[in-house]
């Protein structure tokens, strides 16, 4: 009797079902990130929770063999196509192809034919269903899928997966998405924009610029020169101008990297890891990148599923999300990886005209913000595919993967990720734009009324706001001596009430 799973005590009087079961069966060590088990026992309801648990009531125990077990995942649990396509490659193909036979046109049975077919490209010796009523594979009211569902005929499924065969994401319908996506943000840029005058959204639209390049370098913990940030700046100015290609990830690099002595530019040719070292220099990795031998396939087919991706216009943000975090996922860069995933956000969202030209969303700035949840979902999809990669420290303090491990960036649950950046995108809309947008327009107010009161340069006139604004509102006494001491004390209230005045609110 199995008393633990993955490091995981069972509860009482409970047993593995659907998919721990089978990577139990089949001896598979991948994460499984929801546990079931099913007690021996009556519940008042259908499922409970316990601990890390999902417990199902005795009334669902069914005959315990293979076949039973994946029908329950399928029906029961949240697809997880990297555990199927696992669990298919290792299961007796005549086996299998009879446990189809015995009723191909069940729901479930056809579902599992064609995952099988679609995962492993491999045809099973069956003939194709006569006409007949075609399943979605997906249920639409839990999984956010593929609008121009591609019917398979074969099967007479209705395959509404967002990916490829080779690469795909799987997005849960939550309640958080569902309240985004009916939120029309896209609508919501243009209201605010249409409220402020053009020359203020030009200005704008610079500021935030620079801004985001600078918080992208900050989440990697760099303060980088000025120039570096500008040239950056400019680049994210570009974004959706350019089509995504293997040479267009190169050229990002290069731009990025500036001083390229010491960095590979362009797919790596070694091993990468993100971690710690110990003083011997030998790796603490938390987790590894893609091999490097499958990048060039990797990235091909994650173009691929960009392209797929549009062609179905699926939701701007979530495609922007399933594209950015799936490259920094695979890693495929030696250094610059994480600045070039959010490089990626803008340039989807710029592409699919999410924001209107010229306009780009400082996102990294919300992402520093709230730096610790974005890195705990990174860490949270990472750090469980660990268990699943062997690897070797090399010679050079780097890291050498001993096992195959491309299916572990191809398939994978990106919800979280979805849902926190649609977040970023709304405070971004609701709090960093309109802020923005109004501290110019109070700058400007400003400017005007003290031009009025006080013949000074343009410069020095602009300097003086800053100051003042800095100090709470008031020009210290060390910036007045050294700046503006000809002031006198009248002048200097005045101008003082009138910022005071015009910025009636913290920026």
């Amino acid at each position: 009797m199995i008393n633990t799973f993955q490091s995981e005590v069972l509860p009482q009087n409970c047993s593995l079902i659907g998919y721990s079961w089978l990577l139990e069966h089949f001896c598979i060590s991948l994460p499984l990130r929801v546990l079931s088990c099913i007690s021996s026992k009556r519940l008042k309801v259908q499922t409970i929770k316990k601990g890390s648990w999902i417990v199902y009531d005795a009334q669902l125990m069914f005959e315990e063999d293979s076949f039973s077990h994946l029908e329950f995942a399928l029906k029961h649990e949240t697809i997880d196509l990297l555990l199927l396509k696992s669990i298919f490659s290792l299961w007796d193909k005549k086996d299998f192809q009879i446990r189809i036979n015995e009723n191909r046109k069940k729901t479930l049975r056809k579902k599992a034919w064609f995952l099988y077919e679609f995962l492993l490209g491999s045809t099973l010796e069956l003939e194709d269903l006569p006409s007949g009523k075609y399943d979605n594979l997906l249920d639409t009211k839990k999984f956010i899928v593929r609008n121009d569902a591609i019917k398979s005929k074969r099967h007479k499924i209705n395959n509404n997966l967002l990916g490829t065969s080779k690469f795909c994401p799987i997005i849960l319908q939550t309640g958080v998405l569902k309240s985004y996506m009916s939120k029309n943000l896209k609508t919501n840029v243009s209201e605010v924009i249409e409220k402020a005058p053009s020359s203020i959204i030009k200005r704008a639209a610079s500021f935030l610029l620079l801004a985001d390049s600078k918080a992208s370098f900050e989440i990697e913990g760099e303060r980088p020169a000025k120039d570096r940030v500008e040239s950056w700046g400019k680049i994210i100015s570009q974004a959706g101008k350019h089509v995504l290609s293997i040479d267009e990830i190169q050229r990002l690099h290069t731009i990025l990297l500036q001083d390229s002595r010491f960095t590979q530019i362009g797919l790596r040719k070694e091993g990468v890891f993100l971690g710690e070292r110990d003083r011997d220099n030998n790796p603490l990795p938390e987790f590894i990148g893609a091999k490097e031998e499958d990048l060039v396939e990797l990235m091909q087919d994650w173009l691929d599923l960009n392209d797929f991706l549009s062609e179905d216009t699926l939701d701007p943000i979530l495609h922007a999300v399933i594209i950015a975090f799936s490259f920094v996922y695979i890693h495929p860069l030696e250094d610059g990886n994480g600045r070039i995933h959010r490089y990626i956000l803008h340039h989807v969202l710029a592409q699919r005209g999410f924001y209107p030209k010229g306009m780009i969303f400082p996102l990294s700035n919300v992402i520093l913000e709230e730096i610790e949840k974005y890195k705990d979902i990174l860490v949270s999809h990472t750090f469980p595919l660990m268990q699943a990669i062997h690897w070797e420290a090399t010679n050079q303090g780097n890291v050498q993967v001993l096992n195959k491990t491309r299916d572990l960036y191809t398939y994978f649950n990106c919800t979280k990720s979805c849902e926190f950046i649609y977040h970023c995108v709304e405070k971004t809309i609701e709090e960093t734009l309109p802020q923005e947008l109004e501290y110019l327009e109070s700058f400007d107010k400003s400017y005007a009324q003290i031009n009025e009161v006080i013949e000074m340069p343009d410069t020095k006139i602009k300097t003086l706001i800053t100051f003042i604004l800095q100090n709470n509102n008031k020009l210290s006494k060390n910036k007045r001596e050294k700046f503006f001491a000809r002031l006198e004390d009248q002048e200097l209230q005045e101008i003082q009430n009138i910022i005071e005045e015009n910025f009636c609110r913290d920026y």
